[in-house]
């Protein structure tokens, strides 16, 4: 790249040129130029774009709330979530952490995360065996001894 320097000196000198009537000596600055300002509006957009993701990922840092084990996020006063740990940490990435009987799954990295139970929200009790067998089979037989 020029720098500003040269390219104010290069605008200078082509309309110099153009006076002289060089127009072909002057098109061939002018021309250096522009591609020089097409590198610097590409750069430009560039140089936006990763300054909004930058904003978008500290947005985002400010509404993600970890609780020891795993990440929920936190907008207009609602908990979204919960959101793996291990994916977060490492790639940046929020993954939706999938409800089982005992226990979340991330579906990302595998990752478990023990779903703890409090008096409110008690665990499911397995009913198989209750609804199943309807008459208890001894486990031991007792036989009379001759």
């Amino acid at each position: 790249m020029f720098s500003t320097l040269f390219q104010v000196t290069s605008f200078k000198r082509a309309l110099i040129l153009c006076k002289e009537g060089k127009f072909a000596e002057a098109e061939g600055i002018l021309k250096g130029l522009q591609d020089e300002f097409m590198a610097l509006c590409e750069e430009n957009e560039a140089l936006k774009l990763q300054l909004t993701e930058v904003a978008e990922v500290l947005d985002l840092a400010d509404k993600v709330q970890f609780d020891g084990q795993k990440y929920w996020l936190v907008e207009d006063g609602k908990r979204k979530g919960p959101f793996c740990q291990v994916c977060y940490d490492r790639d940046g990435l929020l993954i939706h952490l999938q409800e089982h009987e005992n226990h979340w799954e991330c579906q990302g990295c595998r990752g478990l995360y023990m779903i703890p139970r409090t008096k409110e929200t008690p665990q499911k009790k397995k009913t198989f065996l209750k609804t199943t067998l309807k008459k208890t089979i001894p486990l031991f037989l007792e036989r009379e001894l001759s």
